[in-house]
């Protein structure tokens, strides 16, 4: 059975893919919604500029809430605290998990 660092180190591994894959996505989608706006409203090429700043920030903004909220699924359906060590501990917590 894997140790608790290897399964923390898969485990946001996967979610770092995870969460590169959704913002990919959406910057994607916010693009081709972008360019068919752009081919249906005739004065709309003068703000692209900003549109693409928008797009890309809320590709961003929307990557990170359904990230979090996946993350906070997975760890409650498959009860993942007690699988994974924690990430950030104080220096006592530290001191009596290695021994």
């Amino acid at each position: 059975m894997p140790s608790k660092k290897t399964n923390t180190f898969l485990f946001m591994l996967i979610g770092t893919v995870v969460n590169i894959v959704l913002l990919l996505f959406f910057i994607v989608f916010g693009f081709v919604l972008l360019s068919v706006l752009a081919a249906k409203v005739p004065g709309i090429a003068d703000s692209l500029g900003i549109l693409s700043i928008l797009v890309l920030v809320l590709a961003l903004v929307l990557s990170f809430l359904i990230y979090s909220r996946l993350l906070k699924w997975a760890t409650k359906k498959y009860a993942l605290e007690e699988n994974l060590s924690p990430l950030f501990s104080s220096k006592k917590n530290r001191k009596r998990t290695e021994e």
